[in-house]
């Protein structure tokens, strides 16, 4: 039995009592929770000062920083820039994975610094949104609240500014990604190759994407368990064109690129692990991941761009396919 779990719901159980409320099943993940946080606004001092501070920061809050890389941008967002911190915590990364090696999904995460005509702002992708996608509403419920506020705490405690905890994306009341393009996250995880002896697979995989014509670039790779390999890649373009999409219904006058508050959608992931006494290459459907981080565009946004997600499918899985001789 896992204590912590146990002291965490029964303190819940007690604060529901206490507003004179039923501590229903499901309480919790009837929660709204945004799939970012923005949590320091307008900040003080010049962009890539205020990348480096939060690098600093990170690192110094116990976060191993894997990637640090500056986003791609669309042309008319002229000298607006934005730019995604990739975090990983041994320890978080450990019981996250506990769960099954899909979990690996939900294990880096992301700090996005990105400009509007108001500023430079700080954002988080929101663990508690994340792992309650990958892993299930009732699942790492506390371990994703206390890394939220670890990661809030050491960015806000080294960036001035307005400090803020503002959800920005979708707000979702539960981790089940529904409508066009959603479903069950298992029935997501796109097996893209089964075989092979683990760690000569994960070696193929890596030298498959590197060597990619495509513009595909690997930002990280990161063994969270044994017999797991995750890696983080990403493509300038991709990157400009979803946050072109992500803010479209939001451009106005004042704001020409509101969809850079979505910097912390990327990289995107490839994962290699041992499962059934088999090696597996997995990645998410495309369509599904996008529905993921960038629900908020809304399902016109999706329908104008229909074959934006199978083509990145296509060009992942020839990238990490190419060196097993597919």
């Amino acid at each position: 039995m896992d204590i912590c779990k146990v002291g965490f719901s029964a303190v819940m159980l007690v604060l529901a009592l206490a507003m004179g409320i039923a501590a229903a099943p499901g309480a919790w993940a009837a929660e709204e929770v945004g799939v970012y946080v923005n949590v320091v606004e307008t900040a003080t001092g010049e962009f890539d000062a205020v990348v480096g501070a939060a690098e600093a920061a990170l690192t110094g809050a116990g976060w191993n920083v894997l990637a640090s890389f500056e986003s791609g941008v669309e042309p008319e967002c002229g000298k607006l820039r934005a730019h995604v911190i990739v975090v990983n915590n041994a320890e978080y990364a450990a019981q996250v994975v506990s769960h099954g090696p899909e979990g690996v999904f939900a294990i880096p995460l992301r700090v996005g610094v990105y400009q509007d005509e108001r500023g430079t702002h700080v954002e988080v992708l929101n663990p508690r949104s994340l792992n309650r996608t990958v892993l299930g509403d009732a699942v790492e419920t506390s371990s994703a609240s206390d890394a939220l506020s670890t990661l809030t705490t050491a960015l806000q405690g080294a960036i001035a500014g307005k400090h803020v905890a503002r959800q920005l994306g979708q707000i979702r009341t539960k981790g089940y990604v529904g409508g066009m393009g959603g479903g069950e996250f298992m029935s997501k995880v796109e097996v893209i190759h089964e075989g092979g002896e683990y760690a000569s697979v994960a070696a193929s995989v890596r030298a498959g994407i590197e060597a990619n014509q495509q513009g595909w670039k690997l930002v990280y790779t990161l063994e969270p368990a044994p017999g797991v390999t995750l890696f983080g890649i990403t493509k300038s373009p991709t990157e400009a064109r979803a946050f072109g999409i992500a803010g479209d219904a939001r451009e106005d006058d004042e704001y020409v690129c509101p969809g850079l508050d979505h910097a912390a959608a990327f990289p995107i992931e490839v994962a290699v692990y041992s499962k059934g006494g088999k090696t597996v290459v997995a990645t998410l459907d495309e369509m599904y991941r996008m529905k993921v981080y960038f629900e908020d565009a809304g399902n016109w946004a999706f329908m104008k761009n229909m074959t934006m997600p199978g083509a990145i499918f296509d060009e992942i899985e020839a990238a990490a396919l190419s060196k097993l001789g597919k």
